[in-house]
């Protein structure tokens, strides 16, 4: 008899190897901070976790849900949608936004949400040279960094920025945006990067990426183009799908801070 409750960041372990069991990255360092920004549901088959989803609230506005895995042996049980519609029902909010595979697409159709774009996942090791137009982030630009992304993305998402400026690798700031990096397995991700325009957007991923393996999920066609051409090629597609409708001045928001959080 499978049974249902939150997850905890005592269970990042169990929520790894379930993750595995779906061949994804393991991804520790994620899962915890989704655990602690927000809220994770798993379906339990005795102790053993068998499905997954978590809701991240930004206020009474706005919801992103994400990592929603059902082991392999309890597939076809309908397990993905009660986790699912547990984690909906939970947020109790409007407008929810997610990113889908075509695996996952069919069921969050079937439960409201459309597609409103494409989101490339690019991985490399860029190879254009640092702008030099943006530099790290102080103390005092935080309360500016928050309004911003707020003004962006349509919601307020400080309780998220409190704890992303400590798990960030990095956040830089230019006259046009700001940008953050954080590290993941053997990658450094780069995102949020918001930016008064595709050039503002290039040079803060140039002084982000380093110059090891990265990624950066974009839709933008330009910023598309420009990441191929030096050393990151598109591996993947994902659709942006939403449940309601989108809010914010979303033309600056380049690249989400992570596809799990909208």
């Amino acid at each position: 008899m499978e049974t249902l409750r939150a997850l905890t960041p005592a269970d990042v372990s169990a929520c790894v190897a379930l993750a595995a069991d779906r061949d994804w990255p393991p991804e520790p360092a994620k899962w915890w901070f989704l655990l602690t920004a927000g809220t994770g549901f798993g379906v339990f088959d005795g102790v053993d976790l068998v499905g997954t989803a978590v809701v991240t609230r930004f206020g009474d506005v706005h919801a992103a849900l994400s990592m929603v895995l059902v082991a392999r042996g309890h597939g076809g049980r309908g397990l993905g949608r009660r986790v699912v519609e547990h984690a909906l029902a939970f947020a109790d909010i409007p407008l929810v936004s997610l990113y889908a595979t075509a695996f996952g697409k069919p069921l969050y159709e079937k439960l409201g949400f459309r597609s409103v774009g494409r989101t490339a996942g690019h991985f490399g090791t860029l190879t254009a040279p640092p702008s030099g137009v943006s530099r790290p982030a102080g103390r005092a630009d935080r309360a500016r960094v928050v309004a911003e992304d707020a003004a962006v993305f349509g919601a307020d998402r400080s309780a998220m920025w409190a704890r992303l400026f400590d798990f960030a690798h990095e956040v830089r700031v230019a006259d046009g945006g700001f940008a953050a990096s954080w590290r993941n397995t053997d990658r450094l991700m780069v995102g949020p990067v918001v930016a008064d325009s595709v050039g503002t957007a290039k040079a803060l991923i140039a002084d982000l990426a380093g110059d090891g393996p990265a990624r950066v999920d974009v839709a933008d066609p330009e910023l598309a183009a420009w990441l191929s051409a030096n050393g990151m090629p598109a591996r993947f597609e994902v659709d942006q799908m939403v449940r309601g409708d989108l809010t914010g001045d979303r033309g600056r928001l380049y690249a989400p801070v992570m596809q799990a959080l909208g």
